[in-house]
């Protein structure tokens, strides 16, 4: 096989196991069900990184050591992304194309602002509420403190300039997991009552330890 640089256009022509090959000698584990626009995504990214640490770096080809493959990492898209750290905090990162990172460093008056939606079903095509949080200075990434009780969440990139917003990305919707509510109102000194057979299980001493180690991460 050519060997040519990895950008989007390169990798798009490749099969999805020629993808998770890529993946494996970044020593990235690829799930059977992964998107295939998602691996993708995570390739450039991991490219892009590549290139940070490093001028240029060559990975060599199993087909044939003596011809390198030179990752460029410039796919120059505006994208955001989400992943949960726990069920209260949301880490919330993106890129900006070289047009819109322009607009943003030419205009000292505008600003990047992430929405952060809610869904009760995650077909919804609005939001049941939605609240907005100024990002952080020539930052890339920022972790959002979430609201109790969501079920379904996603994040819009917002270009704002003279107090009109322009929604320039905006991440999946992904699930918040839900706490069970035996352990969410759990009280010290508060009794429960337990059959016979849950009190054998030793369910008291489980719930009593989840209170205490991860009560916060539903709070």
């Amino acid at each position: 096989m050519n060997e040519e640089p990895i950008n989007r256009a390169s990798l798009e022509k490749l099969s999805f196991s020629d993808l998770v090959q890529l993946a494996d000698e970044y020593g990235v584990d690829v799930p059977e069900d992964l998107d295939r626009r998602f691996l993708i995504a995570e390739l450039l990214e991991l490219s892009e990184e590549s290139n940070n640490k490093e001028d240029e770096m060559i990975i060599a080809s199993e087909a044939d050591s003596q011809q390198p493959l030179i990752l460029n990492g410039n796919f120059n898209e505006t994208q955001v992304s989400c992943v949960l750290r726990n069920p209260a905090w949301l880490f919330v990162f993106w890129n900006l194309n070289d047009s819109d990172s322009a607009k943003i460093s030419d205009n000292p008056g505008c600003s990047l602002k992430l929405r952060i939606c809610s869904f009760t079903d995650p077909k919804d095509a609005k939001p049941d509420e939605a609240f907005e949080v100024q990002t952080t200075s020539d930052s890339q990434e920022q972790y959002v403190l979430l609201p109790q009780g969501k079920k379904f969440i996603k994040v819009e990139l917002i270009y704002v300039n003279g107090g009109a917003g322009e929604v320039i990305a905006f991440s999946p919707v992904i699930a918040i997991p839900q706490g069970a509510t035996l352990v969410n109102d759990l009280q010290p000194g508060r009794q429960e009552n337990f059959s016979p057979v849950e009190e054998l299980s030793g369910i008291r001493e489980l719930i009593t330890e989840q209170y205490k180690n991860h009560r916060h991460s539903f709070s």
